[in-house]
């Protein structure tokens, strides 16, 4: 009898090992079914090694090259001084001066801003304050240059980010540029 019920045990054991991985469910003792074993599945996933760092986003562009680089920089300065000569109050300084002359203020304006606005520019021209001593420039002038200035941004379709962007960088020269005051109104 003992050699009967080992070969049923046995038997038994089998037949729930092969109809479990089946997926074939038994009934155990008491009449309950078997409880079923959870189906393990693997996955794999390729997102490439833990440690790589994510991809850097690309460099903002520097105003030199939103501004066109040199090329867009020379086409803004030449109706720069257009209209700077066709403005009442500044183009007397510029009536007199010989080609050359004017010649060598439009290079050296085309690679102050170059250089100004992050391009590889060398500019070799003077201070801004040496190259003002004197002169004896006014508020009013200023004003008719920026003015100028910003005119032939918007003649080179330039956009308003980018016309911001120079006319802070210029900005500061103020200082050195005006030397005739306003007198405080009392």
């Amino acid at each position: 009898m003992r050699t009967r019920l080992l070969v049923c045990s046995l038997f038994i054991a089998t037949a729930a090992f092969v109809s479990g991985a089946m997926g074939v469910s038994i009934v155990a003792c008491g009449g309950k079914p078997a409880p079923k074993e959870p189906l393990i599945t693997e996955t794999v996933s390729d997102a490439g090694p833990e440690d790589a760092a994510p991809p850097e986003p690309p460099k903002p562009k520097s105003l030199y090259e939103r501004l066109g680089n040199k090329e867009g920089i020379a086409k803004v300065v030449d109706s720069f001084m257009k209209n700077l000569t066709a403005n009442d109050i500044v183009k007397k300084r510029f009536a007199k001066l010989s080609k050359e002359k004017v010649e060598k203020f439009r290079n050296n304006l085309v690679d102050q801003i170059c250089k100004e606005s992050g391009g590889d520019c060398e500019y070799a021209g003077k201070s801004m304050k040496d190259a003002h001593k004197g002169m004896k420039i006014t508020e009013p002038e200023w004003n008719a240059t920026v003015s100028a200035l910003k005119a032939a941004l918007d003649e080179n379709k330039v956009a308003e980010n980018e016309q911001n962007d120079l006319i802070a960088a210029i900005a500061p020269m103020k200082d050195d540029i005006v030397e005739v005051k306003p007198k405080p109104k009392k």
